[in-house]
């Protein structure tokens, strides 16, 4: 970086230096220990001018020119400083305002994450609601269902009862079919032997036959009755049937749906899953950007501490050089 104010007095010290040193005074030897600044231009003109004064030796001390190297060394150092200085602020400048810029899109993804966890939370709290219900009414179900087999188990009992007591009544009337036709065959053998003898007997058996018969014709209607029991009761078991298996299939639609909403529930936890742990990398580049925050903002306290010695060392020149040059004068001997 070029240095501005380059005068005829350091060009006539940077020349006597040179001199000095039993160097030649060119202009680009000059611009060197200037410290490569200054244009060519001006310190060609600054030693035309010093060249056409009156020629007179160069009275260069020792302290005069340490004092040059050090005010070279100075303002060099100054530069230098103030150029890294400047390019560390734009530099965390730029950092501070990517940072703020992806706070705010971390914020906003945050915010927006939040509300979607908001969301399953509540879409959880009702499928967990439904679930409960739909449990509860499945159990009511599995109650009806149980309590309509043991009905159905009854009147299966009832209907075997029934069908015992009609083979029952069978039998007794096949016994007393059997029992007539006995009868019938001994009276008739009877009425070829004792016609005369046992008329009254043969009406008595008549009288009895009749009576049979009508037992019998009772029996039948007894029996007529009960067979149209048992088909009514046979038409009530298959409508029962009929109303068990419809439950069924409504249990089974029901357990469809619980297992739906279970997959559904299961999708929902790992979409839960997923956000969280896309809040955890948020988080965690959260957390590296503000190390990198910190270690910037110790940087900078470095810098500027180095700055602040490179104060103290500019004010401590002047003293320095005092000192120097008074040893110097009393180490110099007397003319």
């Amino acid at each position: 970086m070029a240095r501005s104010g380059i005068n005829k007095a350091l060009v006539q010290a940077a020349r006597d230096a040179l001199l000095a040193r039993g160097d030649a005074a060119s202009i680009e030897a000059v611009r060197v220990e200037l410290g490569h600044t200054g244009s060519k231009t001006t310190i060609n003109r600054y030693l035309r001018e010093l060249a056409s004064e009156q020629p007179r030796p160069p009275a260069v001390t020792l302290s005069a020119e340490v004092q040059a190297y050090v005010e070279v060394l100075v303002q060099r150092l100054a530069a230098d400083a103030q150029e890294a200085v400047s390019a560390d602020r734009a530099r965390l400048e730029r950092q501070k305002l990517a940072y703020e810029q992806q706070r705010q899109i971390d914020s906003a993804r945050h915010d927006e994450l939040n509300k979607s966890h908001q969301l399953l939370l509540e879409e959880r709290r009702e499928s967990r609601e439904r679930e409960h219900t739909l449990s509860k009414h499945v159990q009511q179900l599995e109650g009806e269902r149980q309590r309509l087999l043991a009905t159905e188990s009854h009147l299966q009992l009832a209907v075997r009862d029934r069908v015992e007591q009609i083979q029952s009544l069978e039998e007794k009337c096949q016994q007393a079919r059997d029992s007539l036709a006995h009868y019938r065959e001994h009276a008739r053998q009877q009425r070829e032997n004792e016609i005369h003898r046992h008329e009254m007997q043969v009406q008595q058996l008549q009288h009895d036959q009749r009576r049979l018969q009508e037992l019998l014709m009772s029996k039948q209607e007894e029996i007529t009755l009960l067979y149209r029991d048992l088909e009514r009761q046979n038409a009530e078991h298959q409508a029962h049937d009929l109303a068990v298996q419809a439950e069924q299939k409504k249990f089974q639609q029901l357990h469809a749906g619980h297992n739906q909403l279970s997959a559904a529930l299961a999708q929902l936890k790992q979409r839960e899953q997923v956000l969280q742990l896309e809040a955890t990398t948020l988080r965690e580049r959260a957390h590296r950007y503000l190390l990198d925050r910190r270690q910037d903002r110790r940087n900078l306290r470095d810098l500027t501490q180095q700055l602040n010695q490179v104060h103290q060392l500019l004010a401590r020149l002047p003293t320095v050089s005092a000192s120097f040059h008074k040893a110097t004068d009393a180490d110099s001997p007397a003319p």
